[in-house]
């Protein structure tokens, strides 16, 4: 399971508490991982544990990178408790909008491993995403993970000041959640309750609605500088320009107008 995704086993050794961070890489982008939220960001296996030493077999995304670091600090709680044979994977937590778990994942999560006849993982505080035992991740027996992304996007509260690239990976995110959702409605078609087929069906409308307001917001965030001036201001600005010089042709002296004319069609 999951062979598709993840990169060559790594063995890693344990001798001491490990820092371990996982960082995306910088050449990354958003939209690349985004398509992959869904998935686990790593998995870890306890191949050999000793005393104060263990072994581990990692495999990860290929769009992340992992690096340990020696530290003296012993974690105060630990997450899981592996013991030989045993592993965990790391996810972005349920419901967690994506672009938060992106941002966190760039900006790098810290995962403390030690080891003391068992191995221990912890997670850094106000982290997005957390560790599954390998026995108990149910995640593809759960409600379908299009639905709960489709109500995690519903429910989510938009910033109207965002920049045009980051809308880009919203219109994107709703793109892909409600792709997922007519396939899951194509491959359960008679198998699935007339109920939850009704549901899937609102919110994919719902998804639609959301997708039109996003990409009229990102085509408006590219003709303005900000939302809060109009597309049409610069229009507006000649006609009160073209207004303005009909007054003052109407107010000033013929003679000067004349010589304006006159200068005018000598400079064209």
């Amino acid at each position: 399971m999951h062979q598709h995704i993840f990169t060559q086993p790594i063995v890693s050794e344990i001798k001491q508490p490990t820092l371990l961070t996982i960082r995306l890489l910088d050449s990354v982008s958003d939209l690349l991982v985004l398509s992959a939220m869904t998935n686990p960001i790593a998995e870890f296996v306890v191949s050999q544990v000793s005393a104060l030493e263990a072994t581990l077999i990692v495999r990860h995304q290929p769009f992340v990178e992992l690096c340990y670091h020696n530290t003296h600090h012993v974690a105060d709680k630990y997450d899981q408790m592996r013991s030989l044979g045993q592993g965990a994977r790391l996810y972005p937590m349920m419901g967690i909008a994506p672009r938060v778990c992106i941002e966190q994942l760039r900006e790098g999560i810290t995962v403390n491993i030690q080891a003391d006849e068992h191995v221990y993982f912890s997670l850094g505080s106000c982290t997005r995403f957390e560790l599954i035992s390998l026995e108990q991740d149910l995640r593809i027996l759960s409600e379908p993970q299009a639905l709960v992304m489709a109500k995690a996007i519903l429910g989510r509260k938009f910033d109207y000041d965002e920049p045009s690239s980051m809308l880009a990976v919203h219109i994107s995110e709703v793109e892909q959640v409600r792709r997922d959702l007519r396939e899951y409605l194509k491959g359960e078609s008679g198998k699935i309750h007339p109920g939850v087929s009704t549901e899937l069906l609102k919110l994919d409308h719902l998804l639609q609605n959301k997708h039109q307001w996003l990409l009229r917001t990102y085509h408006q965030s590219l003709e303005r500088p900000n939302l809060g001036r109009s597309s049409n201001e610069q229009l507006s600005n000649i006609e009160q320009l073209q207004r303005k010089l009909d007054c003052f042709e109407l107010l000033a002296p013929k003679d000067v107008s004349d010589m304006v004319n006159k200068l005018s069609d000598d400079g064209m």
